[in-house]
């Protein structure tokens, strides 16, 4: 009996210090007090957005295609757009994260040789890339579009999600 308390006390020790173990999914984390079994429940308040992510769009022989990466609440990538036997527009997009799924980027490009950036409000939803699209103004008359009304304009542009290459 005595040498069975001891294994039995090593063993619950063991089991308590495995029950510490942080649960990354759910966010709760156990700790030990001299007295007690606490658990806490921690808030992540980081985007679940992070990393590279590829979508394009194909209808009949246009092609819309856009790579982002998402670091923090930083956007960066390209965006091309291409239609058949005709000019494109390809540019760089740069900007931030506004919602947890949602974010306003500069796109800078060029279309038939001249130099223009657009807003565009974009949001990541599963698999699919909401390009929000409404009419659009060029307040200051220097090529830099910007939406007329942002609540005017609707996600009705849809990308799917692609391989990153």
């Amino acid at each position: 009996m005595k040498k069975i308390i001891p294994v039995l006390m090593s063993s619950g020790l063991v089991l308590i210090m495995l029950s510490c173990k942080q649960d990354k999914k759910a966010g709760q984390q156990t700790a030990i007090t001299k007295d007690t079994l606490n658990i806490r429940t921690e808030k992540v308040s980081v985007s679940a957005l992070k990393g590279d992510y590829c979508f394009m769009k194909a209808e009949n022989k246009d092609t819309t295609s856009v790579h982002l990466t998402i670091s923090g609440d930083q956007v960066k990538g390209e965006m091309t757009w291409q239609p058949w036997e005709k000019d494109g527009a390809a540019g760089t997009l740069s900007g931030k994260l506004i919602s947890d799924n949602e974010m306003e980027v500069l796109y800078d490009y060029t279309i038939e040789g001249s130099k223009q950036t657009e807003t565009k409000i974009m949001k990541i939803d599963q698999d699919k890339l909401y390009l929000k699209v409404g009419e659009l103004t060029d307040p200051k008359n220097n090529g830099n579009l910007v939406y007329k009304d942002p609540s005017k304009a609707s996600y009705s542009e849809v990308l799917n999600s692609v391989s990153c290459k």
